[in-house]
Protein backbone atom coordinates (compact mmCIF):
# COMPACT_ATOMS: atom_id res chain seq x y z
CA UNK A 1 0.00 0.00 0.00
CA UNK A 2 1.29 3.05 -1.13
CA UNK A 3 2.10 5.73 1.68
CA UNK A 4 -0.13 8.98 2.50
CA UNK A 5 1.16 12.21 2.39
CA UNK A 6 1.07 12.39 5.66
CA UNK A 7 3.42 9.57 6.78
CA UNK A 8 6.01 10.85 3.82
CA UNK A 9 5.59 14.67 5.43
CA UNK A 10 6.62 12.92 8.50
CA UNK A 11 9.59 10.69 7.01
CA UNK A 12 10.96 13.51 5.39
CA UNK A 13 10.74 15.94 8.29
CA UNK A 14 12.75 13.29 10.47
CA UNK A 15 15.28 13.40 7.96
CA UNK A 16 16.52 17.14 8.70
CA UNK A 17 19.23 17.28 10.42
CA UNK A 18 19.54 20.12 12.86
CA UNK A 19 23.41 19.95 13.22
CA UNK A 20 23.71 20.57 9.73
CA UNK A 21 21.40 23.60 9.64
CA UNK A 22 23.15 25.03 11.82
CA UNK A 23 26.09 24.93 9.88
CA UNK A 24 24.61 25.87 7.02
CA UNK A 25 22.88 28.62 8.31
CA UNK A 26 26.67 29.89 9.90
CA UNK A 27 27.93 29.25 6.55
CA UNK A 28 25.54 31.53 4.40
CA UNK A 29 25.80 34.31 7.34
CA UNK A 30 29.95 34.42 6.84
CA UNK A 31 28.96 35.54 3.32
CA UNK A 32 28.34 39.21 3.81
CA UNK A 33 25.41 40.42 1.23
CA UNK A 34 24.23 44.10 2.69
CA UNK A 35 21.46 45.28 -0.09
CA UNK A 36 22.66 46.17 -3.57
CA UNK A 37 25.79 44.00 -2.89
CA UNK A 38 24.53 40.14 -3.04
CA UNK A 39 26.54 39.26 -5.70
CA UNK A 40 29.32 37.03 -3.47
CA UNK A 41 26.12 35.35 -1.71
CA UNK A 42 24.56 34.51 -4.69
CA UNK A 43 27.11 32.48 -5.86
CA UNK A 44 27.35 30.28 -3.09
CA UNK A 45 23.86 29.67 -2.73
CA UNK A 46 23.36 28.96 -5.98
CA UNK A 47 26.75 26.55 -6.02
CA UNK A 48 24.28 24.91 -2.56
CA UNK A 49 21.37 24.34 -4.74
CA UNK A 50 23.28 22.72 -7.79
CA UNK A 51 24.83 20.14 -4.82
CA UNK A 52 21.31 19.26 -4.11
CA UNK A 53 20.46 18.87 -7.36
CA UNK A 54 18.58 21.31 -8.29
CA UNK A 55 18.85 22.97 -12.35
CA UNK A 56 19.84 26.55 -11.03
CA UNK A 57 21.39 29.59 -12.77
CA UNK A 58 22.24 32.91 -11.75
CA UNK A 59 20.00 36.31 -13.27
CA UNK A 60 21.86 38.63 -13.89
CA UNK A 61 19.72 41.63 -14.81
CA UNK A 62 20.49 43.88 -11.69
CA UNK A 63 24.32 44.42 -11.72
CA UNK A 64 25.79 43.74 -8.03
CA UNK A 65 22.36 42.13 -7.19
CA UNK A 66 21.76 38.45 -9.15
CA UNK A 67 19.24 36.46 -8.48
CA UNK A 68 19.32 32.74 -7.87
CA UNK A 69 16.66 30.50 -9.59
CA UNK A 70 16.42 26.44 -8.97
CA UNK A 71 14.25 24.20 -10.58
CA UNK A 72 13.67 20.66 -9.45
CA UNK A 73 11.59 18.24 -11.76
CA UNK A 74 9.02 16.30 -9.82
CA UNK A 75 7.86 12.89 -10.67
CA UNK A 76 5.10 14.34 -12.25
CA UNK A 77 1.14 14.69 -11.71
CA UNK A 78 1.56 17.70 -9.08
CA UNK A 79 1.41 21.64 -9.21
CA UNK A 80 4.96 23.69 -8.74
CA UNK A 81 5.64 24.59 -5.33
CA UNK A 82 8.30 28.24 -4.91
CA UNK A 83 10.03 28.48 -2.23
CA UNK A 84 11.48 31.89 -1.92
CA UNK A 85 13.50 34.51 0.46
CA UNK A 86 15.63 37.29 0.04
CA UNK A 87 19.64 36.90 -0.16
CA UNK A 88 20.37 40.85 1.35
CA UNK A 89 21.15 41.78 5.00
CA UNK A 90 20.41 45.16 6.15
CA UNK A 91 23.93 47.17 5.96
CA UNK A 92 24.00 47.98 9.72
CA UNK A 93 27.38 46.24 11.30
CA UNK A 94 27.36 43.19 13.46
CA UNK A 95 29.79 41.34 15.34
CA UNK A 96 31.45 38.50 13.15
CA UNK A 97 29.52 35.24 12.43
CA UNK A 98 29.44 32.55 15.80
CA UNK A 99 27.75 28.78 15.82
CA UNK A 100 27.49 27.84 19.18
CA UNK A 101 26.44 24.14 19.24
CA UNK A 102 26.51 23.29 22.80
CA UNK A 103 24.19 26.64 23.40
CA UNK A 104 22.48 25.91 20.01
CA UNK A 105 22.82 29.54 18.58
CA UNK A 106 23.79 30.90 15.08
CA UNK A 107 25.09 34.34 15.69
CA UNK A 108 25.40 36.95 13.30
CA UNK A 109 23.87 39.29 10.43
CA UNK A 110 21.62 37.93 8.46
CA UNK A 111 20.97 34.69 10.96
CA UNK A 112 17.06 35.99 11.46
CA UNK A 113 16.35 37.48 7.86
CA UNK A 114 16.73 35.72 6.76
CA UNK A 115 19.72 33.28 5.95
CA UNK A 116 18.43 30.74 8.15
CA UNK A 117 15.10 30.62 6.42
CA UNK A 118 16.92 30.24 2.91
CA UNK A 119 19.19 26.87 5.01
CA UNK A 120 15.63 25.54 6.16
CA UNK A 121 14.62 25.44 2.42
CA UNK A 122 17.89 23.83 1.52
CA UNK A 123 17.82 21.41 4.29
CA UNK A 124 14.31 20.51 3.22
CA UNK A 125 15.07 19.67 -0.22
CA UNK A 126 18.04 17.76 1.36
CA UNK A 127 15.73 16.06 3.72
CA UNK A 128 13.48 14.96 1.06
CA UNK A 129 16.17 13.52 -0.66
CA UNK A 130 17.75 11.38 2.51
CA UNK A 131 14.03 10.16 3.20
CA UNK A 132 13.91 8.95 -0.40
CA UNK A 133 10.70 10.94 -0.66
CA UNK A 134 10.11 12.36 -4.06
CA UNK A 135 7.73 15.25 -5.32
CA UNK A 136 5.15 14.51 -7.91
CA UNK A 137 5.21 18.54 -7.97
CA UNK A 138 8.17 20.50 -9.23
CA UNK A 139 10.03 22.56 -6.91
CA UNK A 140 11.24 26.35 -8.03
CA UNK A 141 13.81 28.16 -5.21
CA UNK A 142 14.42 31.62 -6.00
CA UNK A 143 16.61 33.77 -4.15
CA UNK A 144 16.95 37.86 -4.61
CA UNK A 145 18.90 40.67 -3.40
CA UNK A 146 17.15 44.44 -3.26
CA UNK A 147 14.62 43.16 -0.57
CA UNK A 148 15.81 45.78 2.67
CA UNK A 149 14.44 49.72 1.92
CA UNK A 150 15.56 51.74 1.51
CA UNK A 151 17.77 50.48 -1.11
CA UNK A 152 15.84 47.90 -1.82
CA UNK A 153 12.75 48.05 -3.73
CA UNK A 154 11.65 44.76 -4.39
CA UNK A 155 12.53 45.26 -8.35
CA UNK A 156 14.65 41.68 -8.69
CA UNK A 157 11.43 39.37 -7.56
CA UNK A 158 8.87 41.68 -9.37
CA UNK A 159 11.15 40.57 -12.44
CA UNK A 160 11.39 37.30 -11.94
CA UNK A 161 7.67 36.92 -11.35
CA UNK A 162 6.72 39.45 -14.32
CA UNK A 163 8.84 36.99 -16.74
CA UNK A 164 7.38 33.85 -15.57
CA UNK A 165 9.67 32.71 -13.12
CA UNK A 166 6.63 31.80 -10.73
CA UNK A 167 4.87 28.47 -9.13
CA UNK A 168 1.59 27.74 -8.46
CA UNK A 169 1.80 29.18 -4.96
CA UNK A 170 5.06 30.25 -2.58
CA UNK A 171 6.31 29.56 0.48
CA UNK A 172 8.15 32.84 1.73
CA UNK A 173 10.18 31.46 4.45
CA UNK A 174 10.44 34.39 6.67
CA UNK A 175 7.76 36.55 9.34
CA UNK A 176 5.82 33.66 10.41
CA UNK A 177 7.08 30.50 12.95
CA UNK A 178 4.20 30.24 15.59
CA UNK A 179 1.24 31.17 12.78
CA UNK A 180 0.58 31.34 9.17
CA UNK A 181 1.00 34.65 7.96
CA UNK A 182 -1.85 35.09 4.95
CA UNK A 183 -2.18 38.90 5.03
CA UNK A 184 -0.42 42.01 5.68
CA UNK A 185 -0.42 46.12 5.71
CA UNK A 186 0.94 47.92 3.09
CA UNK A 187 3.91 50.08 3.79
CA UNK A 188 5.08 53.21 2.40
CA UNK A 189 8.16 55.17 3.32
CA UNK A 190 7.70 59.13 3.18
CA UNK A 191 9.89 62.14 3.30
CA UNK A 192 8.90 65.35 4.96
CA UNK A 193 10.88 68.39 3.50
CA UNK A 194 10.14 71.76 4.92
CA UNK A 195 12.30 74.73 2.99
CA UNK A 196 12.86 78.34 3.76
CA UNK A 197 12.93 80.93 0.85
CA UNK A 198 15.83 82.75 1.17
CA UNK A 199 19.27 81.85 2.99
CA UNK A 200 20.48 80.72 6.42
CA UNK A 201 21.04 83.69 8.86
CA UNK A 202 22.47 84.33 12.25
CA UNK A 203 20.14 83.52 15.18
CA UNK A 204 19.27 87.47 16.13
CA UNK A 205 18.53 88.24 12.35
CA UNK A 206 15.64 85.97 12.08
CA UNK A 207 12.34 88.46 12.21
CA UNK A 208 9.43 86.17 11.79
CA UNK A 209 9.98 82.95 14.11
CA UNK A 210 6.98 81.00 12.76
CA UNK A 211 9.50 80.80 9.75
CA UNK A 212 11.61 78.68 11.44
CA UNK A 213 12.10 75.12 9.94
CA UNK A 214 12.78 73.64 13.17
CA UNK A 215 9.19 75.56 14.23
CA UNK A 216 7.52 73.93 10.98
CA UNK A 217 8.93 70.56 12.48
CA UNK A 218 7.90 70.84 15.96
CA UNK A 219 3.85 71.88 13.93
CA UNK A 220 4.85 68.59 11.89
CA UNK A 221 5.26 66.10 14.35
CA UNK A 222 2.69 67.49 16.52
CA UNK A 223 -0.09 66.44 13.62
CA UNK A 224 1.44 63.25 13.17
CA UNK A 225 1.34 62.46 16.15
CA UNK A 226 -2.43 63.34 16.33
CA UNK A 227 -2.64 61.27 13.25
CA UNK A 228 -1.15 57.92 15.18
CA UNK A 229 -3.47 58.34 17.40
CA UNK A 230 -6.25 58.11 15.91
CA UNK A 231 -5.15 55.06 13.36
CA UNK A 232 -4.23 53.53 17.03
CA UNK A 233 -7.81 54.40 18.00
CA UNK A 234 -9.30 52.09 15.07
CA UNK A 235 -9.84 48.62 15.61
CA UNK A 236 -7.08 46.50 14.73
CA UNK A 237 -8.56 43.43 12.74
CA UNK A 238 -8.23 41.87 10.58
CA UNK A 239 -4.64 43.00 9.57
CA UNK A 240 -3.54 44.93 13.07
CA UNK A 241 -3.30 48.56 13.49
CA UNK A 242 -2.46 51.09 10.90
CA UNK A 243 0.25 53.33 12.34
CA UNK A 244 2.25 56.37 11.30
CA UNK A 245 5.85 56.57 12.43
CA UNK A 246 8.53 59.23 12.77
CA UNK A 247 11.73 57.52 12.86
CA UNK A 248 14.29 60.45 11.54
CA UNK A 249 14.00 64.10 12.20
CA UNK A 250 17.51 66.12 10.55
CA UNK A 251 17.28 69.95 10.55
CA UNK A 252 20.45 72.66 11.40
CA UNK A 253 23.93 72.62 11.44
CA UNK A 254 25.27 74.92 13.80
CA UNK A 255 24.08 76.27 17.21
CA UNK A 256 23.13 79.70 16.56
CA UNK A 257 22.10 79.82 12.34
CA UNK A 258 18.92 79.46 11.24
CA UNK A 259 18.52 76.17 8.97
CA UNK A 260 17.18 76.72 5.40
CA UNK A 261 15.50 73.01 5.10
CA UNK A 262 14.52 70.78 7.54
CA UNK A 263 13.84 66.37 6.92
CA UNK A 264 11.06 64.60 8.58
CA UNK A 265 10.71 60.45 7.32
CA UNK A 266 8.99 57.80 8.77
CA UNK A 267 6.71 54.90 7.87
CA UNK A 268 2.66 54.65 7.23
CA UNK A 269 0.86 51.20 7.09
CA UNK A 270 -2.19 50.62 6.08
CA UNK A 271 -5.03 48.80 5.05
CA UNK A 272 -6.91 47.79 2.33
CA UNK A 273 -8.60 49.16 0.54
CA UNK A 274 -6.24 51.88 1.19
CA UNK A 275 -3.65 52.19 -1.22
CA UNK A 276 -0.30 54.51 -1.71
CA UNK A 277 -1.97 57.17 -3.44
CA UNK A 278 -4.81 57.40 -0.73
CA UNK A 279 -1.43 57.78 1.93
CA UNK A 280 0.25 59.91 -0.17
CA UNK A 281 -3.25 62.53 0.37
CA UNK A 282 -3.40 62.44 3.56
CA UNK A 283 0.17 63.51 4.27
CA UNK A 284 0.14 66.35 1.73
CA UNK A 285 -2.92 67.48 3.43
CA UNK A 286 -1.17 67.38 6.71
CA UNK A 287 2.17 69.67 5.23
CA UNK A 288 -0.36 71.67 3.29
CA UNK A 289 -1.62 72.93 6.57
CA UNK A 290 2.12 73.19 7.93
CA UNK A 291 2.63 75.72 4.91
CA UNK A 292 -0.18 77.71 5.39
CA UNK A 293 1.04 78.22 9.59
CA UNK A 294 4.87 79.36 8.51
CA UNK A 295 4.63 80.33 5.12
CA UNK A 296 6.73 77.54 4.28
CA UNK A 297 7.56 75.00 1.67
CA UNK A 298 6.28 71.55 2.61
CA UNK A 299 6.43 69.05 0.24
CA UNK A 300 6.02 65.04 0.75
CA UNK A 301 7.65 62.26 -1.42
CA UNK A 302 6.26 58.46 -0.48
CA UNK A 303 7.93 55.09 -1.65
CA UNK A 304 6.02 52.37 -1.81
CA UNK A 305 6.98 49.11 0.36
CA UNK A 306 4.60 47.20 -0.42
CA UNK A 307 0.86 47.04 -1.03
CA UNK A 308 -1.44 45.66 1.49
CA UNK A 309 -2.72 42.00 0.43
CA UNK A 310 -4.74 39.18 2.13
CA UNK A 311 -5.64 35.43 0.83
CA UNK A 312 -8.58 34.12 0.48
CA UNK A 313 -8.15 31.04 3.25
CA UNK A 314 -9.15 28.43 0.46
CA UNK A 315 -6.23 28.04 -1.01
CA UNK A 316 -4.97 24.93 -0.78
CA UNK A 317 -1.28 26.12 -0.09
CA UNK A 318 -2.56 27.39 3.41
CA UNK A 319 -3.86 23.81 3.81
CA UNK A 320 -0.59 21.71 2.97
CA UNK A 321 1.68 24.29 5.36
CA UNK A 322 -1.11 24.04 8.39
CA UNK A 323 -1.11 19.68 7.47
CA UNK A 324 2.45 19.68 7.46
CA UNK A 325 2.97 21.99 10.85
CA UNK A 326 0.44 19.90 12.57
CA UNK A 327 1.95 16.52 11.27
CA UNK A 328 5.80 17.54 12.40
CA UNK A 329 5.24 19.87 15.42
CA UNK A 330 1.77 19.11 16.81
CA UNK A 331 -1.13 21.42 17.07
CA UNK A 332 -2.87 24.06 14.86
CA UNK A 333 -1.26 26.86 12.75
CA UNK A 334 -3.45 29.93 12.94
CA UNK A 335 -3.77 32.13 10.29
CA UNK A 336 -2.38 35.82 10.66
CA UNK A 337 -1.32 38.97 9.42
CA UNK A 338 2.60 39.31 9.07
CA UNK A 339 3.20 42.28 11.63
CA UNK A 340 5.99 43.11 8.72
CA UNK A 341 6.09 43.36 5.32
CA UNK A 342 7.79 40.92 2.86
CA UNK A 343 7.45 40.01 -0.59
CA UNK A 344 4.20 37.63 -0.50
CA UNK A 345 2.47 40.85 -1.66
CA UNK A 346 4.43 40.84 -4.71
CA UNK A 347 3.37 37.76 -5.69
CA UNK A 348 -0.20 38.10 -5.10
CA UNK A 349 -0.14 41.22 -7.79
CA UNK A 350 1.01 38.52 -10.27
CA UNK A 351 -1.37 36.24 -9.53
CA UNK A 352 0.78 33.73 -7.14
CA UNK A 353 -1.20 33.01 -3.35
CA UNK A 354 1.89 33.10 -1.06
CA UNK A 355 2.44 32.53 2.75
CA UNK A 356 5.11 33.23 5.22
CA UNK A 357 6.49 30.51 7.61
CA UNK A 358 10.02 30.62 8.32
CA UNK A 359 12.76 30.69 11.77
CA UNK A 360 11.61 33.28 14.55
CA UNK A 361 12.72 37.05 13.41
CA UNK A 362 12.45 38.42 16.34
CA UNK A 363 16.13 39.33 16.81
CA UNK A 364 15.78 40.83 12.91
CA UNK A 365 18.07 43.75 12.07
CA UNK A 366 19.01 43.59 15.91
CA UNK A 367 22.31 44.30 17.36
CA UNK A 368 21.80 40.97 18.42
CA UNK A 369 20.45 38.73 15.57
CA UNK A 370 20.69 34.82 15.98
CA UNK A 371 18.16 32.24 15.43
CA UNK A 372 18.25 28.97 17.64
CA UNK A 373 18.78 25.35 16.22
CA UNK A 374 15.54 24.02 17.18
CA UNK A 375 13.87 27.14 15.63
CA UNK A 376 16.16 26.58 12.34
CA UNK A 377 14.96 22.59 12.41
CA UNK A 378 11.40 23.45 13.15
CA UNK A 379 11.47 25.78 9.99
CA UNK A 380 13.18 23.25 7.45
CA UNK A 381 10.84 20.49 9.46
CA UNK A 382 7.33 22.28 8.01
CA UNK A 383 8.88 23.50 4.34
CA UNK A 384 10.17 19.48 4.29
CA UNK A 385 6.15 18.21 5.14
CA UNK A 386 4.37 21.40 3.13
CA UNK A 387 6.19 20.23 -0.30
CA UNK A 388 4.84 16.89 -0.29
CA UNK A 389 1.26 18.26 1.52
CA UNK A 390 0.95 20.63 -1.83
CA UNK A 391 3.27 19.12 -4.29
CA UNK A 392 2.31 15.30 -4.17
CA UNK A 393 5.04 12.09 -3.02
CA UNK A 394 6.06 8.91 -3.46
CA UNK A 395 8.51 7.02 -2.17
CA UNK A 396 11.35 5.24 -4.10
CA UNK A 397 11.46 2.15 -2.88
CA UNK A 398 7.37 2.09 -3.68
CA UNK A 399 8.22 3.24 -7.02
CA UNK A 400 10.02 0.43 -7.35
Amino acid sequence: MASSRRELAKLAAGAVSRRRLMEETYRFISVPSPTGQEADFAAVFAETLSELGLETSIDEEFAGSPSVIGRLKGEGGGPTLQLDGHSDTVPVPHDPPSIDLERDVVRGRGAADMKGGLAAICEAIRALADAGVRPLGDLLVTAHGLHEAPLGDQRTIRSLLGRGVAGDAAVIAELGHEDLATASRGMSIYTIEVRAMGASMHEVELKDRAAHPINAVRLLLDALEARAEELAAQPAEPFGPETLFVGQVHAGDFYNRVPTEAVVVGTRRYRAPLTKQDVLEELEGLCAEVAAKTGLRVGVELKEVGPAYALAPSEPVIAAVQASYHDVVGGELPLAAARAVGNAADFASYGVPAVYHGVNQQTAHSDDEHVSGADLERAARVLAGSIVHFCGAEREEEKR
